[in-house]
This record gives C-alpha cells, sequence and structure tokens, in this order.
C-alpha cells in the first residue's frame, strides 16, 4: 500500500497537470482514502500521505496551462482551497505559539490575512491600471489593438499578459473592446468597463480611456498618501481594549472586591466599575455564549460578504443582487447619499459631454448614460429622465422632475444657455469632481479627530474603572494607618 501511495503521490500531480477537472474532483476522496488504510497501520505516515497527495494535486491544476477564454474553474477552485488551508495553517500556528489564551494569535492572525488581502486588492488595482494604460497606448498611437495587444503580452507568461492576450483572442473573434474586457478579463472594475462600453456608441474611446486612466491614477495617489490613522485602527484598538478588559475583570477584579469587602462591608464599589463588571459577568456567565455566537457569526458574514464584495467587480448593465441592496443602502443614508450623487453626476456629464460633442441627440446621450457604474437608484433617475424627454417634455423640466439636480437641470436650459449644453457640462463636470475630492478630505479630516477623541474615552474610562478601587483601597489602609 505504501507503494501505491508513493505512485499516486506521483501520477497525480501529472493529472492535474494535464486534467485539472478530473483531478480537482477525485483527489479528494483519493487522498482520504490512502490516508484511511495507511492510518490503520501507521497514523502518522496515513496522515502524511493523504496531505501531500491533495496538496501537490492542488499545485499542479493551480500551475496547470490556461488557454485564452477557457473554462478555469478548477485553477479558481485549487487557489482559493490553498488560500483558505494556508489560512488555517497560520491560524492554528499563531494560536500555538502566542499562548493558550490565543488573543495575541487572533489579534496577529487578523492584521495578516487583512495584510494579505490588501496586497491582493493592490495588485488588482495595478493589473488592471497596466491593462487600461496598454490599451489607451495602443489606441491613441492608431495600432490595429488584437496586433498591439499580443505584441505587448509576447515573450512573458505572466498574469498580465494572459489578460492581454485573452483580450486579443476575444477582439479576434469580432467583438468590441468592451464585450472583449468582459469576456477576456472579468476582474476589470465595473466602472471603467461601463465607461468603455458608453464611449463606443459615441466613438470617443481615447477621450474615455484618458479619463478613466487619470480616474485611476488619482486612486493610486490616494491610496499611496501618509495618513494619521489607517480605517483599521479603530477595530483593531476597540478589539485590544476588550481582550484586555475580559482578561482584567476575569482575573483581577474579583480579588479588589474581595479586599474591598475584607476592609469593609459597607464600601461600595465605584460605578464605573460596577459597570464594567456587569458587562463583563453578562458575557462569561449570563447570555455570554449567545451574545458571542451571534457576534462572531456576523463579524464572519460581514468580512465575507466585504471581500467578495472588493474582489468581484460591480456589473453594470445586470447589477448584482449585493450590489443592489448595497447601493439601497448607500442612496438612503444621509451623508452617503450626497458622496453618492456626485460621484455619479461626475460620470453622467462626462458621458453627455462626449456624446453631444460626437453629434448625438439628447435622449441619445442620456440612453448612453445607462451603460456607466452607478448608483442603481440613480439610474433609476436617469431611466425617468430620458422617458420623459423621449415623450416630449422640456429637458431641463425633465431633469429637475426627475431628482436629478438643478445644475445638470441648467445645462440643457435653453434660456439660459442655448446651444452650450457641452461648454456647461465640461464646467460641471470639473465643478462635480472639485466638490466631491474636497467632501472626501473634509469628512475624513473631521471624522478621524471624532474616532481619536472617542476611543480616548473609552480608554479614560476603563482605566478609571480600574483604577478608581484601588484608590479607594489606599485611602482605607491610609485611615487604618493614621485615623
Amino acid at each position: 500500500m505504501l507503494f501505491i501511495a508513493i505512485a499516486l503521490l506521483v501520477v497525480y500531480p501529472i493529472l492535474g497537470y494535464k486534467k485539472p477537472a478530473i483531478a480537482l474532483l477525485t483527489s479528494p476522496i483519493l487522498s482520504l482514502g490512502t490516508g484511511y488504510v495507511l492510518f490503520l497501520a501507521d497514523p502518522a505516515t496515513g496522515i502524511l500521505f493523504g496531505a501531500a497527495i491533495f496538496f501537490v494535486t492542488l499545485v499542479a491544476i493551480l500551475l496547470a496551462r490556461r488557454e485564452p477564454g477557457a473554462d478555469e474553474w478548477p485553477q479558481k477552485c485549487a487557489k482559493w482551497i490553498l488560500i483558505g488551508l494556508m489560512c488555517c495553517l497560520f491560524i492554528a500556528a499563531s494560536f500555538a505559539l502566542f499562548g493558550p489564551g490565543g488573543i495575541y494569535g487572533v489579534v496577529f492572525s487578523v492584521l495578516f490575512i487583512g495584510a494579505v488581502i490588501s496586497y491582493g486588492l493592490a495588485s488588482r488595482h495595478a493589473n488592471a491600471a497596466y491593462v487600461i494604460s496598454t490599451i489607451g497606448a495602443s489606441i491613441r498611437q492608431n495600432l490595429p489593438l488584437p496586433m498591439a495587444l499580443e505584441s505587448a503580452a509576447s515573450g512573458r507568461a505572466d498574469k498580465r499578459s494572459r489578460i492581454l492576450r485573452s483580450i486579443e483572442k476575444w477582439l479576434v473573434q469580432g467583438y468590441c473592446l468592451s464585450e472583449s474586457i468582459k469576456r477576456g478579463y472579468p476582474k476589470c472594475p465595473g466602472y471603467a468597463v461601463g465607461m468603455i462600453a458608453a464611449a463606443e456608441r459615441i466613438d470617443q474611446l481615447p477621450l474615455a480611456i484618458t479619463s478613466i486612466e487619470a480616474d485611476m491614477v488619482a486612486r493610486a495617489d490616494e491610496g499611496k498618501k501618509l495618513r494619521p490613522l489607517h480605517p483599521a485602527y479603530p477595530v483593531i484598538l476597540i478589539s485590544f481594549v476588550f481582550f484586555i478588559v475580559w482578561s482584567l475583570t476575569k482575573f483581577l477584579v474579583p480579588n479588589l472586591i474581595s479586599v474591598l469587602t475584607e476592609l469593609d462591608e459597607r464600601a461600595k464599589i465605584p460605578a464605573p466599575t460596577r459597570f464594567l463588571m456587569w458587562i463583563t459577568s453578562f458575557i462569561h456567565y449570563g447570555n455570554g455564549w449567545l451574545v458571542w455566537l451571534v457576534l462572531g457569526l456576523a463579524v464572519v458574514t460581514a468580512v465575507v460578504i466585504v471581500i467578495r464584495i472588493r474582489f468581484r467587480p460591480r456589473r453594470p448593465a445586470k447589477p448584482y443582487v449585493t450590489s443592489r441592496i448595497g447601493d439601497y443602502i448607500k442612496w438612503h443614508l444621509p451623508i452617503v447619499q450626497w458622496f453618492e450623487k456626485k460621484y455619479s453626476l461626475v460620470q453622467v456629464a462626462e458621458i453627455l459631454r462626449l456624446s453631444l460633442n460626437a453629434g448625438c441627440t439628447v435622449d441619445g446621450a442620456i440612453a448612453n448614460t445607462l451603460n456607466l457604474d452607478v448608483n442603481n437608484c440613480f439610474r433609476k433617475r436617469l431611466r425617468k429622465w430620458l422617458a420623459k424627454v423621449e415623450a416630449g417634455q422640456n429637458i431641463a423640466d425633465a431633469a429637475k422632475e426627475s431628482g436629478l439636480g438643478n445644475s445638470l437641470a441648467w445645462a440643457f436650459d435653453q434660456r439660459a444657455n442655448p446651444a452650450n449644453a457641452p461648454t456647461v457640462l465640461e464646467m460641471l463636470e470639473s465643478c462635480y469632481r472639485t466638490s466631491y475630492s474636497y467632501r472626501v478630505n473634509l469628512a475624513r479630516f473631521i471624522m478621524w479627530p471624532c474616532v481619536t477623541v472617542t476611543m480616548g474615552l473609552v480608554v479614560g474610562f476603563v482605566a478609571y474603572a480600574f483604577f478608581s478601587p484601588l484608590v479607594f483601597i489606599i485611602n482605607e489602609m491610609a485611615n487604618l494607618v493614621y485615623p
């Protein structure tokens, strides 16, 4: 049986490289069966060979050759299984290294996983910027796009070259650029795909891609700025304070209470200490298990959903259910709604200007905005505006009645701006973009000091709740010595 296990350890990676789907479906059963048979004779050998067969098969599937446009679900499944296994091993090692309580192991594991996610998002953004810039450079030089992409990808076998070859394959088959990007590069950001699709209809690809490149550069520069606080700092600080409080209330506070009782049976514990003890005792001895269960499920669900949303591009033409729910929530939040509306107006004003400059009618220009990656609630207002304009209603009045704002309606007001809509739209686009950037920075500069003050109050309350009994004990001891 040991000889058979060694043979499988050699054969199955080859099968995973040649036939990834078959190897992925059969390797779990085969590795479990082989490991169980060997486990009966020698537990260590069974565990070792069972895990080794499965692991090397997954690695071989991940390294298997992929044709552009081919179904890659075995590689995707193998990648996520390997990531999950590595995270589990890392968390287990953290718990083993940082003590039986595992508190620091949890914090260290969360920080490590957060760093990996942050690196993955930065890598995706860099790949998207490279692909869009390569396409934009080829278009600006009036080069045949399939030939230019093939030339840019030649001589390399990295992920970026595979993306370019995949897009080039669909272009050769006769698909338009936006559809080729959707098929060959599904992870391309939704706002870029939406802008390209809208620009293709009006033959304004160079200007649209230039705008997308500028937007990507601005986002990259924003991410490189030095910030006084990281967005994860409040969460890390609250978690750290909670674990410290949990440990102190479990081991220190009962001793303080016994000391106070011995000094004076009428001694009254300070109110902040009683409140803190009530919270921790409820978590320890009351319905704490239910709180921990609900909190754990909520945190895990939220983390999975956030990671899924951040790593999955949006679909402007056919939004996901999670995108619709998220857009609805953001649209109805008091402050977030303003940012969503301004960001959508920036893209709408740009496409309207490009469409009118290209000779499109007003209803055709409005129809082009429906391909943009904007908030789904805002897109409904655009559809309402289009329906009113197609019904023959005044363009400016229809924009006001659809809830698109007075400024956008003013751009199409023939009495105030006769035949001058493109120029006004260009001015509005710049105004919207500047206002959006200013409000984002203003909100950040207001929010972080408030977060810092709140965290300081929380830490101060915890410190006072723990040190006030000590002060009481010192006073009582002083009265015993000096009556």
